[in-house]
């Protein structure tokens, strides 16, 4: 539940329908025994082998979610044992895949994924969407280019 005395803090709302977004993901994914970060990895793995046609190393993961090697590793070792991803070990490198099962998932959680957009969107007209969208581009404009100044 929302707490109605912060609601002009912004970061608090910011934070809260991410988390909120985060429960629904773990929610979704527990129907498959997948944490939110297994879901993420996949949804990652997907993309870059399958779309953008490109080998996807541990490595890859690592940098992609700040991530140690180890924690890395272990995500890895438990999603291929649940048959989420295939592990072709070609030398020096494992290349990372999404399995069958694991594209069907991924299918599953894109449908659910647009209801879900769709109920946090319900009753916002499309021009006001447009905008909303706008302005969290330009928010995390304004925080890269803050960033960039370390």
């Amino acid at each position: 539940m929302i707490n109605k005395t912060r609601k002009d803090d912004y970061i608090y709302l910011v934070k809260h329908l991410s988390k909120l977004i985060d429960q629904d993901f773990d929610r979704r994914l527990s129907e498959y025994g997948l944490t939110c970060q297994q879901g993420r990895i996949l949804f990652f793995v997907n993309r870059k082998s399958v779309i953008e046609n490109k080998e996807v190393h541990q490595n890859d993961i690592e940098q992609e979610f700040h991530l140690s090697k180890s924690t890395v590793s272990g995500l890895v070792k438990r999603m291929e044992k649940k048959e989420i991803i295939i592990v072709k070990k070609v030398p020096p490198y494992a290349i990372l895949e999404p399995s069958q099962k694991g594209k069907d998932i991924i299918i599953h959680l894109k449908k659910n994924k647009e209801d879900v957009i769709e109920m946090i969107l319900h009753n916002i007209k499309k021009e006001d969407r447009i905008n909303l969208q706008n302005m969290l581009l330009t928010m995390i404009d304004n925080l890269g280019k803050e960033r960039n100044y370390d």
